[in-house]
């Protein structure tokens, strides 16, 4: 395809696009000349002007609402070319006929060999782009919330309001084509027959028939194209603006977690798509009482009042419909809540992957997602049966109406010729929409609901209350007074579970949260300009003290001011899918020199030299390829850049060493960021002396104020804590750490690697470096972490056929499937050839019989055509992706036999009519009962598929190299266990099932019509060649566009879960206006992708249509010209097939494109079935089973690289751990020191050298031994919803006894206990219920409870205070001393008592020694860098 344009493969936020942004991604953003005003520089949602009140806004305040809209009538418009979509554009005719399609439909067949990429599509148009839709609903949903209040507005009817208009011209349209359509397939045809049956030969009469069925036919299919069209931007409309409200109402929260969270997902996944297909099926709804209307005069103009035994028979089966689709909805309803459930575990599992492989927690977490899934299998089967039982009504309804008034009518007596017969039967049948389209449309708009009430509680969540503007003291830059926070209610999972809680007696969620974090009598004041220091034990509530100031935690009572602009870096560093600088900057403009000194005071300089693109290097989600130090460095120079007025920094230093935290401290925060106000809370307390004011905190509470002097007089908390601090950090070595100087000022020990300034500025910031500026002229795709998605091309392969046959059971399955489909059509043709028996019985005839036999023999095989047609109409609307396909016009209503004498009702054999009523009732018995064993069956094998298929994906998932999940955003993955999964569950059972009934029928009527009129074989031929050919062009588009709707889909679903992760951090940074562009972009790429699928199916549709029409009109202008030289019956029935043939034939062409529309969401699911890299799960070597007995650790000539293209992140590291050895690993941020984690537990495959642990080389062991027999603390803590006996045991291996002893090694017993509930304490999502140091701490008890012979801790105590680091290390030391322990560490005093210590630089190993050896070399690295971290205290 044109290749003219850079590629812009959709992908997640990034920042850097605005204002420097791509144009065709981006483009829909921009305005057209013609509407006016564009984007705002504010960056605040609150009173933003935004443009477009209403799409129909103009500039000219005289010009009328709909003036654009009505310029499609208009006959020929000149042919757009401003990019975006033409159809408002367009003319009437190429609005009609789709004509405006054709370019893209034709561009897309001649590079049908080649993928589809974004830049071969139209842009979005200005009536479809969210921005104007979003703002139009936003403004309706205002409206309805001032005029009813939050409690009683009615989402349902900002909705109606929303698209009243377009449903009002729809309903109008509707009622044309439904006219047309009777008039066309039952009035005018019978006409027709009526002619060709008389003796007369006006032959102007016949031509002027022939014309009115033309003209109807043509209205019918114009009209129809319509209501679609309509319907597809009605909802796509909608749609956008959906997803635009939920977006913006989500960045208006205090956070998003849990339920939140997983009901986002669910919003932007399957209510999205069941609100835009509710757009186009309610206007059915609306048209019921039309129908009725229209088939109760015509059958009352031939049976008067007994017609309505007939609407008595529809209205009962069809409250039968309404019932059970009530039901249906109601199972739904509870299949959304597991969906639900499973997705936010999914969401869990994917973020927490690197844990659950070092773990080798696969198989928990598997079975615990499969459990939830066998829940969800339970409803989707009950709801498929149950849909089976309510589409068994339908074939069944017209016919049983048709038997119940006719036999009824004659049985008083009355005369009935077989026209009026067959006339009241074509109509029953014309009225079939009632059981067809209506209980879809209602089953539609009742999923509708449910979406609708989900919106409804997410805009009904509170909303963040930014903190008062402006101190009562100018010279503050923060004061509270007299405050208590305390957290918000996490929303609990179901109204169930707070039943049970309240019958139980537990705790609830609030509660929980009460007594794990709050602030009670808060009194703080900050002047501008001082920089305040914050510590206190782990879980005192420092990070909690800073959320409040943010107005992250509600404030119950008291005063909260802040004046001036916010910065926040967080403990757990925030980092979206961008590349370093978009990070930095982050909508911020790009001033090269203030960049070039952030960088340099953040100590990145360094590590953009390292990086494969410098600072263009893209950063996987939550910073996957960087270190725990490079991100927070990365997220404090975001903080840094943004050149706030307050500064709010979150323990920034844990992360990193004491050379890059002493760079930190002193040149970014007290030397750039000398005059601002800065509130920084640590646990590195060397730093605290050089505050202007320290605060200590302890159990919500300031327990001491003042400077560092004036605390250490006090004797109090602080005191001791710094005495804890330099007993932990006394040189073991002769040279006393009193000896040992700081220089404020010096830049000693710092970093090795350092590219000194060769021109500093006056902060001490250089000019860019030639290396950085080198570095960032190399190609960008060096840099590039995520991968594009992969999308096929050209057909759906049989590899995805075949997988999904396998999946229900294996071709014997299939085929089984198949017979039960076959035999249920049969059976319905059965019923049909019966009741033309049975209506044969009420007649004699007074001529020849074998004319009499000719006659019935059509009526037959009309009858069957009819039984067989009309399942092309009510099942499009069940499977189609959007639409139901208007198919009633081929319901031919009536005719008469050959002859010219009448057929008149005579009294026949009781007997006789006992046998063929009971025959024809059991017959009727017998298609409901297959339709049941059909669905049942159906749903069960298809059911089946679709779990499997997802097991299989799971398995091969989380079987994935963890580049693989570096690689893919998390909400690409999440998209194929959401949408993808829904497609497969929900509507391809039910879009086979269609299928093959109208297949069947297809065959079976083909058959009997070539029997009984042989050459009509002829016909079939060139009209089969006619319909391949356009089913072959079409299907390339549909395909096509429906694989791209499907990848566009993903970062919208991810831009969506990175923004509810970052939310504090995106609006303290006042971001949302940026967030809420990007999100309207991918927006309006979904949008255009959807629209052009529906569309590509409307443009062969209506085509098909035409030619139907056409071959349909040039049957009946030869019957009407060769008058007389066909026998009546035979020209009839000639005539009836032919439009039979052309109508099924044309609906299953439409109907294969649907299955392969719908196939390729199983051919996204095969990929991660077959195609996924999966991590060695073969093995050579079988340790004994006390492997390892003993805990040595040999590295041989290792060298490791995370990826093939990349370069070596550890290169030729050779040592040797004795058993029982306690090793302390140190080195700068970005040195390798977690890479040598990833090589012992295989994360990675080496590139080169052996590992070995007690002689067994790991390479050659399974994967889950090795992993199993080591214990690991990584370096961001991970904690699961759950409960705290499933955080520690997943496997359920310990008594609670043991669990406990655990807890109170690690001084978590305590706090536990003083929660509630023991260990059926319930975790949140992220364990956001404790704090970061609480956290660790469970995580190490988790360790504790392995009992494996090595221990690996990643900074596994950064977030801990240095009392408790001390009696942490004193707890290993104890229930470790068996065991080799490798400690990964920043805190210096962590790894004193170190048998062993490893300093690590780019990769290598740089020194290796006991202690007291590297100490007493002035010159080690070790040294230095001891010299880095010890302070001198004043005596007191």
């Amino acid at each position: 395809m044109s290749n003219s344009r850079e590629r812009s493969q959709p992908r997640l936020q990034r920042y850097s696009i605005y204002p420097d942004r791509q144009v065709h991604v981006n483009e829909g953003l921009q305005w057209d000349e013609e509407t006016g005003p564009t984007w705002t520089s504010e960056n605040e949602i609150n009173d933003t002007s935004y443009p477009y009140a209403d799409f129909t806004t103009t500039p000219d305040p005289y010009q009328g609402k709909y003036s654009k809209a009505l310029k499609v009538l208009k006959p020929f418009r000149p042919r757009s070319k401003d990019g975006k979509i033409p159809i408002h554009k367009s003319g009437f005719f190429s609005y009609l006929l789709m004509t405006w399609m054709s370019p893209l439909i034709w561009k897309v067949f001649r590079h049908r060999k080649e993928a589809l990429k974004e830049e071969d599509i139209w842009l979005c148009p200005d009536q479809e782009n969210a921005t104007t839709n979003t703002e139009r609903l936003t403004r309706i949903w205002d409206e309805e919330v001032k005029k009813h209040g939050l409690e009683k507005a009615s989402f349902l009817k900002v909705w109606l309001k929303f698209a009243r208009t377009r449903i009002i011209v729809t309903l109008l349209v509707l009622a044309v084509n439904a006219v047309a359509t009777f008039l066309e397939s039952g009035y005018l045809l019978n006409l027709i027959i009526q002619y060709l049956e008389s003796e007369e030969d006006d032959i102007l009469y016949g031509l002027g028939l022939v014309a009115c069925v033309a003209a109807c036919q043509v209205l019918r299919a114009t009209s129809f194209c319509v209501i679609i069209v309509f319907g597809v931007e009605t909802g796509v409309r909608f749609r956008a603006g959906f997803l635009g409200l939920a977006y913006e109402k989500m960045l208006r929260l205090k956070s998003v977690r849990g339920k939140q969270l997983s009901e986002l997902i669910t919003i932007f996944g399957a209510d999205a798509y069941r609100v835009n297909t509710n757009n186009a099926t309610f206007a059915y709804l609306l048209a019921l009482p039309i129908y009725v209307v229209i088939g109760a005069i015509y059958t009352y103009y031939l049976l008067g009042l007994w017609c309505f035994v007939a609407l008595g028979i529809f209205v009962f089966c069809y409250i039968i419909q309404a019932r059970l689709t009530s039901v249906v909805t109601y199972l739904r309803t509870k299949t959304l809540r597991f969906t639900d459930k499973r997705v936010r575990k999914m969401s869990e599992l994917i973020n927490s992957m690197k844990l659950i492989k070092m773990y080798a927690w696969e198989k928990p977490f598997r079975t615990a997602i499969q459990e939830i899934r066998k829940q969800e299998k339970k409803y989707l089967i009950l709801s498929a049966i149950l849909n089976s039982i309510s589409m068994a009504i339908i074939p069944v309804t017209p016919t049983l109406a048709s038997v119940a008034t006719i036999a009824a009518y004659r049985a008083a007596g009355n005369e009935l010729s077989a026209a009026t017969a067959f006339a009241v039967i074509g109509t029953l049948s014309f009225l079939r929409v009632i059981v067809s389209f209506i209980p879809v449309a209602t089953k539609a708009f009742g999923e509708a609901k449910v979406s609708f009430a989900r919106m409804k509680r997410l805009l009904a969540l509170k909303e963040y209350q930014p903190p008062t503007a402006g101190c009562k003291d100018p010279c503050l830059a923060v004061e509270i007074q007299d405050a208590t926070f305390i957290w918000d209610l996490p929303e609990a999972a179901d109204h169930s579970l707070k039943k049970e809680e309240k019958k139980k007696d537990v705790p609830t969620y609030q509660k929980q949260r009460r007594e794990t974090i709050h602030l009670q009598n808060v009194n703080f004041q900050t002047k501008k300009g001082q920089l305040i220091g914050i510590c206190g034990p782990v879980g005192c509530g420092k990070t909690a003290f800073l959320s409040s100031i943010m107005g992250r935690i509600s404030m119950l009572s008291g005063h909260l001011a802040v004046d001036g602009s916010v910065a926040y870096a967080a403990q757990q560093a925030w980092i979206f899918n961008g590349t370093v600088r978009e990070n930095i900057l982050f909508g911020k403009s790009y001033d090269q020199e203030r960049y070039q000194n952030v960088l340099f005071v953040c100590g990145l300089q360094p590590d953009l030299l390292l990086l494969a693109n410098g600072d263009e290097t893209e950063i996987g989600d939550r910073g996957t390829n960087l270190s725990g130090g490079q991100k927070q460095r990365v997220s404090l120079a975001r903080a840094v850049y943004s050149d706030s007025d307050i500064y709010l920094l979150d323990d920034v230093l844990s992360a990193v060493d004491v050379h890059v935290g002493r760079h930190l401290f002193h040149k970014c925060i007290k030397k750039f960021l000398k005059g601002k106000s800065i509130i920084f809370t640590t646990h590195q307390l060397q730093y605290l002396k050089h505050c202007d004011e320290i605060l200590v905190m302890e159990k919500g509470d300031f327990v001491e104020k003042g400077k560092h002097e004036e605390l250490l007089s006090l004797n109090g908390y602080y005191s001791s804590m710094m005495k804890q601090f330099h007993q932990a950090t006394d040189n073991p070595s002769k040279t006393s750490a009193e000896d040992v100087k700081f220089h404020d000022d010096g830049d000693q020990g710092s970093i090795p690697q350092e590219v000194k300034p060769a021109n500093g500025d006056k902060n001490g910031a250089p000019a860019k470096t030639p290396e950085v500026a080198k570095l960032q002229q190399h190609d960008a795709t060096k840099g590039k972490l995520t991968q594009a998605e992969e999308m096929e091309v050209g057909e759906i392969a049989w590899g995805t056929y075949y997988a999904y046959i396998s999946a229900m059971g294996g071709i014997c399955v299939a085929m089984f499937v198949i017979l039960i489909n076959i035999i249920t059509s049969v059976s319905v043709v059965f019923s049909d050839w019966w009741l033309s028996i049975w209506i044969k019985t009420f007649y004699v005839y007074s001529g020849n019989p074998d004319q009499l036999n000719s006659s019935w023999q059509s009526g037959t095989t009309l009858s069957s055509w009819q039984s067989s047609t009309t399942l092309s109409s009510w099942h499009s609307s069940t499977t189609n992706s959007s639409w139901p396909v208007n198919t009633t016009n081929k319901e031919i209503t009536s005719f008469s036999p050959t002859s010219t004498q009448s057929l008149l009702v005579t009294s026949e054999a009781s007997s006789g009519l006992d046998f063929y009523l009971t025959v024809y009732v059991s017959s009727m018995g017998l298609i409901v009962l297959l339709m049941i064993c059909k669905g049942f069956i159906g749903a069960t094998y298809y059911v089946r598929a679709a779990c499997r298929l997802h097991d299989k994906s799971l398995t091969n998932v989380m079987r994935a190299p963890m580049r693989f999940f570096y690689a893919n955003p998390p909400g690409r993955i999440l998209n194929r266990f959401s949408k993808d999964l829904d497609e497969a569950d929900v509507y391809l059972p039910q879009l086979q099932d269609t299928f093959f009934q109208v297949l069947n029928s297809v065959v079976i009527s083909l058959i009997s019509a070539i029997v009984i009129l042989p050459w009509i074989a002829i016909a079939v031929v060139p009209v089969s060649i006619f319909f391949y050919f356009f089913k072959f062009v079409s299907s390339v588009s549909v395909r096509q566009f429906k694989r791209l709707e499907n990848i566009t889909r993903s970062p919208l679903i991810s831009h969506m879960c990175t923004s509810a992760q970052g939310l504090s951090t995106i609006v303290t940074f006042k971001q949302q206006i940026n967030n809420i562009q990007s999100i309207r972009a991918y927006t309006d790429i979904s949008t255009v992708t959807t629209f052009l699928t529906e569309m590509s199916m409307r443009w062969i549709g209506v085509r098909l249509d035409l030619a139907s029409a056409c071959i349909t009109l040039t049957t009946a202008l030869a019957l009407i010209l060769t008058k007389g030289s066909t026998d009546a019956a035979q020209a009839a029935l000639a005539l009836t097939l032919c439009i039979r043939v052309v109508s099924i034939m044309q609906f299953l062409i439409r109907l294969l494109n649907e299955v392969e529309t719908r196939l390729t969401s199983i051919e996204r699911l095969h990929q991660y079935e077959k195609k996924l890299e999966s991590e060695n799960q073969s093995f050579i070597d079988t340790p004994a089973d006390g492997w390892p007995n003993e805990g040595r650790i040999v590295f041989s000539n290792v060298q490791m690289k995370y990826r093939a293209d990349m370069e070596p992140v550890l290169n030729e590291i050779k040592f040797d751990i004795h058993p029982r050895q306690k090793v302390g690993i140190v080195g700068r941020t970005g040195a390798g020191k977690s890479s040598l984690a990833a090589a012992l537990f295989r994360l990675n495959e080496l590139s080169g050298g052996h590992i070995y642990i007690d002689g067994v080389d790991v390479g050659k062991v399974s994967l889950g031994l090795l992993r199993s027999k080591i214990s690991t603390i990584p370096q961001d803590p991970v904690l699961f919803a759950g409960t705290m006996r499933y955080n520690l045991d997943p496997f359920a291996k310990y008594t609670d006894d043991v669990m406990w002893k655990a807890l109170e090694a690690v001084h978590m017993k305590e706090k536990v206990k003083e929660l509630g509930n023991d260990l059926d304490y319930m975790i949140q999502e992220n364990g956001e219920n404790f704090s970061v140091g609480e956290r660790q701490l469970i995580c190490l008890a988790r360790a504790i409870l392995r009992r494996n012979k090595i221990l690996l801790l990643d900074e596994a105590t950064a977030s801990i205070d240095t009392a408790t680091d001390s009696m942490i290390q004193q707890t290993i030391r104890e229930s470790f001393a068996e065991c080799t322990v490798l400690t990964i560490a920043h805190r210096l005093n962590t790894v004193l008592d170190c048998d062993v210590i490893i300093i690590m630089e780019a990769g290598r190993v740089m020194e290796m020694g006991s202690p007291q050896d590297l100490l007493s070399d002035p010159r080690s690295y070790f040294n230095t860098m001891m010299s880095a971290q010890t302070v001198k205290t004043p005596s007191t």
